[in-house]
């Protein structure tokens, strides 16, 4: 069954446009990445799903649906319901997330007190034992600190906590584990691979990196200057992706099981500012594949690919593995 679906979305910055016709869906218990580099549109994306874009930039079109009902024609008063019970967001700034004024243990607990779903009292016990199980040390001493009281790191873990307290039935998880170490990386992608299972959590997971996707995304949607490009089964797009971009994303990763030959690969240039996007395909200025066609706008659609749920944008994709 569908939970999430987001059809055709866009949006922009007075009449800039910064997101431009996105849509993806995730079904109950399913994880899906959101990946690309810096600048793409993950963020914005996400933060219109759960009504929190900034000062200045509005939803221009789309539906954002989440178990039948349209999140962007809802009052503010219907998201607060449903933000931190029903959907939880990790955001990608922990330290400026959080109240430096209020003890991480009370924050961790909050949503369960609003929602209604524990006692003050019980939801403090449930905040100690969720910082236990981010891999918080000392959990009762640490609930009483302030953020300001916390390395980075910690307060990283601190919103994880805070985020799947409620066991919410949408988590948003925007770059969660930049901030940790390998060890308590792999903590946490555990914690949240559980929490998919046992309690049909669906998590869109937004990060740059192909490791974590690999890791525990079901499916995966590259974005690249607003737009998906290229969207389907994790499995087959790691082994045979048919964008260039994407292409290029794997090839960022380091292997083990190959004998280092030079510098890592890095993709030439940047990802343009919105004021500087190329007509037609907007990858076209840094890739190798690139024509007098590509000044067209190619359609995200599954023609010529290996399976019915792969879609590409591109006039060239690259050739399929055999």
């Amino acid at each position: 069954m569908t939970l999430l679906a987001v059809s055709d979305l866009s949006i922009q910055v007075g009449e800039l446009g910064l997101v431009d016709g996105v849509s993806l869906s995730i079904r109950a218990g399913e994880v899906v990445a959101l990946v690309g580099e810096s600048g793409s549109g993950k963020s914005l994306t996400a933060l219109s799903i759960i009504g929190l874009l900034g000062d200045g930039l509005t939803r221009s079109q789309g539906r954002i649906d989440f178990d039948g009902q349209d999140l962007a024609a809802v009052p503010e008063a219907a998201l607060r319901k449903l933000r931190g019970a029903d959907i939880a967001m990790i955001f990608q700034e922990p330290v400026s997330s959080l109240n430096p004024l209020v003890p991480v243990g009370d924050q961790v607990a909050e949503s369960l007190i609003v929602h209604g779903r524990a006692s003050v009292a019980a939801a403090r016990v449930q905040a100690v034992a969720m910082l236990e199980r981010v891999g918080i040390p000392e959990p009762a001493r640490r609930a009483r600190q302030l953020p300001t009281e916390l390395s980075g790191g910690m307060c990283q873990r601190v919103m994880i906590a805070a985020a799947l307290i409620s066991r919410p039935r949408l988590l948003i998880a925007d770059e969660p584990t930049t901030a940790l170490d390998v060890t308590i990386q792999a903590q946490i992608l555990a914690l949240m691979a559980s929490l998919a299972a046992e309690a049909g959590t669906a998590i869109l997971l937004i990060t740059h990196d192909m490791g974590v996707v690999a890791e525990l995304a079901d499916r995966v949607c590259v974005m690249y200057g607003g737009r998906i490009v290229e969207d389907g089964p994790v499995g087959p797009i790691f082994a045979s992706p048919r964008h260039p971009y994407t292409g290029m994303l794997l090839r960022t990763i380091p292997r083990l099981d190959q004998a280092p030959k030079g510098d890592l690969f890095s993709i030439a240039g940047n990802v343009p500012s919105p004021r500087d996007w190329p007509m037609g395909c907007r990858f076209r200025t840094r890739c190798n594949r690139a024509d007098a066609a590509c000044a067209q706008t190619p359609t995200l659609s599954g023609r010529d690919l290996l399976g019915e749920d792969r879609r590409v944008a591109c006039f060239h994709p690259l050739e399929a593995a055999p």
